[in-house]
């Protein structure tokens, strides 16, 4: 009997894994508003989703790509895996989101709000995040090259092991903040000087 239901779960697994809620997907686009919808793996590539409310959302997987957040509330939000390249978040509220694995490649959080938040092997290449605020947040192995990170907020962010090749950190605050294998080449650091000796 135990295998059975073992063999059913494992069955359906999959099913409610891969999917996402159709009608939930269908109000975001009308309403713009749908907090702790079922949007895994949704495609919203392009979307116009400004000052979209989102907050607890599960958008683990979801193709992002250059949709405009502008001002959306994303407040603990599942985005892990989700493709946001070149994506408009400008002054979004991200605050304990998950973005672990997510493409932010040439996204633009200027002003966004990333306090807690987990970006974990995440990839931020050449993405723009002057002023943002990354207060305790997670970077674990982040590819930051290139990155525009002007006058960022990364108090006690954990940054070990990301790469930061080329990325510009003039006037950022990395007070308590873990830089334990971090690469450093060609990075412009918060005083203005250049550090290269992880090149």
């Amino acid at each position: 009997m135990k295998t059975l239901a073992l063999g059913i779960a494992l069955s359906l697994a999959p099913l409610t894994a891969a999917t996402f809620d159709a009608a939930s997907l269908a109000q975001v686009l009308d309403s713009r508003a749908c907090p702790s919808c079922d949007l895994t793996g949704a495609e919203l590539a392009e979307t116009r989703l400004w000052k979209a409310q989102l907050a607890g959302a599960d958008m683990s997987g979801a193709n992002l790509a250059g949709a405009n957040l502008g001002l959306a509330d994303l407040t603990g939000a599942k985005l892990a895996g989700a493709s946001l390249a070149k994506a408009y978040l400008t002054q979004a509220s991200l605050t304990g989101a998950d973005l672990s694995g997510a493409d932010l490649s040439g996204a633009v959080l200027s002003g966004a709000f990333l306090d807690g938040a987990v970006l974990d092997a995440a990839s931020l290449v050449a993405a723009f995040l002057e002023q943002a605020s990354l207060k305790g947040a997670s970077l674990a192995g982040a590819d930051l090259t290139g990155a525009i990170l002007i006058s960022v907020n990364l108090t006690a962010a954990n940054l070990s092991g990301a790469n930061l090749t080329e990325a510009a950190l003039i006037g950022a605050d990395l007070d308590s903040a873990n830089l334990d294998g971090a690469i450093f080449c060609r990075t412009v650091m918060p005083n203005g000087e250049v550090r290269s000796d992880g090149c």
